[in-house]
């Protein structure tokens, strides 16, 4: 590898590592936010927060070295072209191809290395994010206490805080149902304020309740009074309190039943090989879906020739009928006719909620199995993207002349939300069906390819195509 090659490589894998970083925490910027009611506040473990968090960074890698490309691309032929550097190399015979060998090669591992993070690391992190989820919501039911909702995340108890401050520390209007004598809403508790913590490691969840009441129907005691009565009402008790402590032992619920393959079929759980075998089970189960659709429509139009029963009289009278605008009383149908409309009425209404289901079925069966299509071309449409937005960034750079952190990255900011949005869009326009899987999957790189070639030609030549002066002077010449 001569000088140059050392030189440069040296100077684009800094800016590399440096903006993957930050892009990665970016993107778990965006993920804690999105998780803040879930995670802070609600009595998980530090440990338990940390290693959510660290699955969640391995599923950002195939979004931020994309990401990371552009901006260090952008950044590095930025530098080199606003200290003349990439000058005094064309002035040494060197042309700006030669000079982004090292860097398009380096790009090209990187998107291999995206690929296998993509096919490999992201599904096993995927999963274990989810399942990290599942526990936590198990293990700790007051995560998902919400204002105003009723809580059913913990077995034999419903609960319900009208207003919720300091994560839990001032509660106000509490309500707590004991169903744990499996007898319905016979154990009731309200407060008026109040708190609620968590308690060794979260093994206990803690209400401390001031002002309040309690309520209890009591069979065992409306017997013990005396009264013979098998129907008769339950015995009722109303309890004031100043202060109540109540506490809910977890241990019972720890060890959440959380099943190792719960998310392993989701179609961000899977490589390629599991992929290819899920979409040809998907693939079969809608030809199969539509095959029943076909059977169960065969025969249900039996109620046309019942209902005319193959008598010339009975279709006679129907023209008539029908010529006449309706059905007069003097071309009134014999009772059993009638009777035979009103079978072919139904059967009708039936055919058209079978249709309905089966389309509906067969809609979401069919939008499965492209999300599952679209899951397997993005592992290649990201590796690939990586290489694609170096040969936007790299001669982008080069035609700019701007180095630094200012207008690189205010530039490829610009560019990747373009390339995300309209990956996106291809993404879920494949889903829903209304473009192709190949084409709503690629549709981002299918964008920004033609785009790319171009600016390298443009920096190739060293055109003055960016350059302010060339557009002040165009803009003095129209004037």
């Amino acid at each position: 590898m001569k000088k140059i090659d050392r030189f440069v490589l040296k100077s684009f894998i800094g800016p590399l590592v440096l903006t993957f970083l930050i892009s990665t925490f970016v993107l778990l910027l965006q993920f804690i936010w999105r998780y803040m009611d879930d995670l802070v506040g609600k009595g998980l473990n530090f440990s338990d927060i940390a290693e959510f968090l660290w699955y969640a960074c391995w599923t950002f890698v195939p979004m931020s070295l994309p990401m990371s490309v552009l901006l260090s691309s952008l950044m590095v032929f930025g530098n080199l072209g606003e200290h003349y550097e990439l000058v005094a190399m064309k002035a040494a015979g060197i042309p700006l191809r030669r000079t982004m060998l090292s860097t398009v090669l380096a790009s090209v591992v990187i998107s291999g290395v995206a690929f296998y993070f993509a096919n490999n690391a992201v599904p096993k992190a995927y999963k274990l994010h989810r399942q990290k989820y599942q526990e936590m919501q198990r293990t700790r039911p007051a995560v998902n206490v919400q204002e105003g909702i009723y809580y059913y995340g913990i077995p034999d108890y419903v609960i319900r805080v009208g207003q919720r401050e300091d994560d839990g520390l001032y509660l106000e209007d509490v309500q707590i149902y004991d169903h744990s004598e499996k007898k319905g809403n016979r154990a009731v508790t309200m407060s008026n304020t109040g708190s609620m913590f968590t308690r060794e490691d979260g093994r206990y969840l803690v209400f401390n309740l001031y002002d309040g009441f309690s309520y209890g129907e009591d069979v065992e005691q409306a017997k013990f009074g005396g009264s013979d009565r098998k129907n008769s009402d339950d015995s009722f008790t109303r309890i004031k309190f100043d202060t109540q402590t109540l506490i809910i032992d977890l241990s019972e619920y720890e060890g959440p039943e959380v099943n190792d393959d719960m998310y392993g079929r989701h179609q961000k759980s899977l490589g390629l090989r599991a992929l290819g075998k899920q979409i040809d089970t998907l693939r079969m189960r809608a030809e199969n879906r539509v095959q029943e659709l076909v059977k169960a429509m065969k025969g249900r139009n039996y109620y046309l020739d019942f209902l005319v029963g193959g008598d010339s009289s009975v279709l006679s009278m129907m023209d008539a009928a029908l010529a006449q605008g309706g059905f007069e009383p003097a071309y009134a149908l014999p009772e059993c006719t009638k009777r035979d409309f009103q079978d072919a009425a139904r059967a009708a209404e039936s055919i058209a909620n079978d249709m309905t289901y089966y389309k509906k079925d067969i809609q979401y069966q069919q939008e499965r199995l492209n999300s599952y299509r679209v899951e397997e071309h993005k592992k290649f449409s990201l590796s690939v993207g990586c290489l694609i937005l170096f040969f936007i960034g790299a001669p982008l750079g080069a035609l700019i002349r701007k180095g630094g952190m200012g207008m690189p990255l205010v530039v490829s900011v610009l560019l990747f939300i373009i390339y995300y949005t309209l990956s996106v869009i291809g993404e879920k326009a494949a889903i829903e069906g209304s473009m192709t899987c190949t084409l709503g999957s690629w549709l981002a790189t299918i964008v920004f390819l033609p785009f790319g070639l171009f600016l390298t030609v443009q920096a190739t030549i060293d055109s003055s195509l960016v350059d302010a002066d060339t557009w002040r002077k165009l803009f003095r010449k129209r004037k």
